[in-house]
């Protein structure tokens, strides 16, 4: 699987009642696609308003399918973005 990292900004007029009201289904979403290796991190900017996800799969519709999946997405705008490991990383190499 190709490494992703998403970036989502919340849409405007999302308020903190309704972000908060999702928050244990999004847990609980965000421990299993953890668990099946589709996601390894949520970090959360509340200043402005965006999440940062690193995510899995194999092209950018699949992951963007696993983002969906979480309860929060409803209320994202949402960018995919494939990442390159660093030259000379193992990962890197083994694609030569």
């Amino acid at each position: 699987m190709k490494s992703y990292m998403v970036v989502a900004t919340f849409k405007e007029g999302v308020k903190q009642e309704e972000i908060r009201a999702l928050i244990p289904a999004e847990q609980a979403q965000a421990k299993l696609l953890e668990d099946e290796g589709l996601l390894r991190s949520i970090k959360v900017s509340m200043p402005k308003r965006t999440v940062f996800l690193e995510a899995f799969g194999q092209d950018d519709q699949s992951v963007l399918e696993t983002i969906n999946s979480l309860p929060l997405s409803a209320l994202w705008d949402i960018e995919v973005f494939p990442t390159t490991p660093p030259e000379g990383s193992a990962e890197n190499t083994s694609r030569v």
